[in-house]
């Protein structure tokens, strides 16, 4: 482990380990030699290898005015066991990344603060773009930058559903395990109200619950329910249709067939499942379970959902086929996208134990529970040293 420092004043790196060789940081930074300390300065401690300080990774967040958005408490956690270890992580948004290096935000866990911080270009970008907008508005250019220097990016984009279902269907061990699954359109909303008594209606970009319609056959009249306590009436197929078709296509949502699962006092409950990369697969993070609330639409804590303890279920978790799904979920996604380092699966059970998977996300949200909470940060970090080339057991020598 080494010290390098960052002056404030000239926002400019140095270090007082060699004044012979060259230690570099970042992308294609050779960091100066200085002999004293002139000004306001910083201390931060790195691995080294190869005369390389690191691991410099950016966490790329949803800007604000004078600022950013997004988890606040996982970017601090992140920013702390980095430290611990050798390393530092720096928030910026889209504009701050330029090709003359980074100008972000540094959490010093010691005081409490975050400081602005300039920076070479980062070893990693870890994207937490909190807004589909924000991955339309930047990701073009962000992806420009990235692939021009070599930087990865560490979970490239939020899941399209219906991208995300052609690709699990592709999996012989998975397709048994999904529910059927179409873009939406007039045809297929007349075909599965016909064969289903309820089916969910999804926007295809969606997070949190939200955009997640359950549609319940009545009759020769349909009932919308959504995250919200109100039920529409709809009279017929077309009007249905219309409404979906209102503000964007039809088929920006996907229709399923909605699976009866085993209830937990009546309400209907999911688990949660958080799963890191691995070596040359992904392990399970930590298992949590969500149940519905008021509203039967969504599990999801924002949209309603409560938190429940696996051993309050009527039934015995069942880790092993989980793991087996968690597993093969990770195949398919590293066939398919680049650098996926993280993601969380929705997983429901019927009353005769099979298993469905009703969502992958490829931004997980924070787990309330927290020893999940804190070994995500672990196994983020985990990830993050696996990817630049460092070991956490690496020292200076």
């Amino acid at each position: 482990m080494i010290e390098l420092f960052y002056e404030m004043t000239s926002q400019t790196w140095y270090q007082q380990f060699d004044k012979e060789k060259k230690v570099t940081m970042g992308k294609y930074y050779s960091v100066p030699y200085k002999k004293e300390h002139t000004s306001k300065f910083l201390s931060f401690p790195f691995l080294l290898k190869d005369m390389k300080a690191g691991p410099l990774i950016c966490i790329l967040a949803s800007p604000k005015k004078n600022g950013f958005i997004g988890n606040i408490s996982l970017f601090k956690r992140i920013q702390r066991n980095l430290q611990q270890l050798g390393g530092l992580s720096v928030v910026v948004t889209p504009e701050q990344l330029t090709e003359d290096g980074v100008n972000g935000f540094c959490y010093l866990p010691a005081h409490d603060h975050w400081v602005k911080v300039q920076t070479p270009l980062p070893d990693i970008l870890y994207n937490r773009l909190a807004r589909y907008e924000d991955e339309r508005l930047f990701l073009e250019q962000t992806e420009k930058l990235t692939s021009l220097y070599h930087i990865p990016v560490f979970n490239p984009h939020f899941f399209d559903k219906w991208e995300l279902y052609l690709q699990l269907r592709d999996n012989e061990r998975l397709k048994q395990h999904l529910p059927k699954t179409d873009l939406l359109s007039e045809e297929t909303l007349a075909e599965y109200l016909s064969t289903y008594p309820e089916v969910y209606i999804k926007k295809r970009k969606s997070k949190k619950g939200k955009g997640v319609f359950l549609i319940v056959r009545n009759g020769n009249t349909f009932l919308m329910k959504s995250t919200s306590t109100t039920t529409v009436l709809f009279p017929s197929v077309r009007k249905l249709a219309s409404y979906f078709e209102k503000e964007e296509s039809i088929d920006s949502y996907i229709i399923q067939e909605a699976i009866t699962t085993l209830p937990m006092k009546g309400k209907k409950f999911d688990y949660r499942v958080l799963a890191h990369s691995s070596g040359n697969g992904f392990s399970i993070t930590g298992v949590g379970v969500r149940m519905a609330k008021k509203q039967q639409v969504t599990t999801h804590v924002p949209s309603g959902g409560v938190i429940v303890a696996t051993e309050e279920l009527p039934v015995k978790t069942d880790h092993e086929t989980i793991e087996q799904l968690i597993t093969q979920c990770g195949k398919q996604l590293t066939a398919f996208y680049d650098d996926i380092g993280e993601f969380s699966a929705d997983i429901g059970i019927t009353t005769e134990g099979k298993h469905y998977i009703f969502e992958l996300n490829a931004k997980p949200m924070d787990f309330d529970e927290a020893p999940i909470k804190q070994r995500a940060t672990e196994n983020i970090t985990k990830v993050f040293y696996e990817r630049t080339g460092f070991s956490m057991q690496e020292s200076s020598s």
